[in-house]
């Protein structure tokens, strides 16, 4: 795999034996149990590790994500500024640094791939960005860590469930990109993430803790609703989502969250 293994936390050996799993953030789990499996089954997931996810949905996601990752960079920006801890802060700075060095750069790399063109935010970018940012503005520094869980934590799972699983049909792009995540590196920054939530938690006072359920809720669909509109989407829709139909909203009862 020439030119994966340079991106720093996003290495390519898969990690060995079951990964350790925090007492908050499991309780957080628990409570999305269904919603989170149906990120991890996700068709475009399966699709994806098999080879047969067709490239303008592939390039679609890379673009939603390329906009995301924005808005999850000044997220990260506002937990330095509001970090509890000299530790936290400088975990979140290694954070800020290892996205740019990893998945920005991964980024780079598959978007040379032939045929890819941009696309403009879609609805569920927009507002999930627009989620992350209005949490962290506007709560501590643990709200903040739980509104990130779904999106590092779910990619380290999606990693270790579709690395084995792939092909020799898997196109190179598509086989880097899983691959990326099932990195034995990434899986030690997301246990460093979930130790610094566990930490957080055990200082946070029992409405605190109650309040971020739906905090951890709600960016979990809005991880769902990720996969499932560039899943959904075709060029016959436009250069965009929002040609597409139904509310992209959480709470909106008809994604089945």
């Amino acid at each position: 795999m020439p030119g994966v293994g340079k991106f720093r936390y996003y290495g390519i050996i898969p990690q060995e034996g079951a990964r350790t799993v925090q007492g908050f953030f499991e309780e957080l789990r628990k409570s999305v149990e269904r919603k989170w499996q149906e990120i991890l089954e996700h068709p475009f997931l399966v699709e994806l590790a098999c080879g047969t996810l067709p490239r303008e949905k592939f390039f679609h996601y890379l673009s939603q994500d390329d906009h995301y990752l924005e808005d999850m960079l000044a997220t990260l920006g506002i937990l330095v500024a509001k970090a509890s801890t000299r530790d936290l802060r400088r975990f979140a700075v290694r954070l800020l640094h290892e996205t740019v060095q990893g998945e920005i750069a991964l980024h780079e790399l598959l978007e040379k791939e032939e045929g890819f063109t941009p696309f403009p935010p879609g609805d569920v970018t927009l507002q999930y960005g627009d989620f992350l940012l209005r949490t962290a503005l506007t709560s501590g520094p643990f709200a903040i860590l739980v509104a990130l869980a779904p999106c590092f934590v779910s990619y380290r799972d999606i990693g270790l469930r579709y690395a084995g699983k792939l092909s020799d049909h898997t196109p190179f792009i598509y086989r880097a990109f899983i691959e990326s995540y099932a990195g034995e590196a990434y899986g030690s920054l997301v246990e460093g993430f979930l130790a610094f939530l566990e930490e957080e938690a055990s200082r946070a006072a029992s409405w605190q803790k109650e309040e971020v359920f739906a905090v951890f809720s709600r960016a979990t669909h809005y991880e769902w609703l990720f996969w499932e509109k560039s899943y959904q989407f075709s060029e016959e829709d436009g250069r965009g989502e929002d040609s597409q139909e139904g509310s992209a909203d959480p709470t909106d009862q008809t994604h089945g969250g």
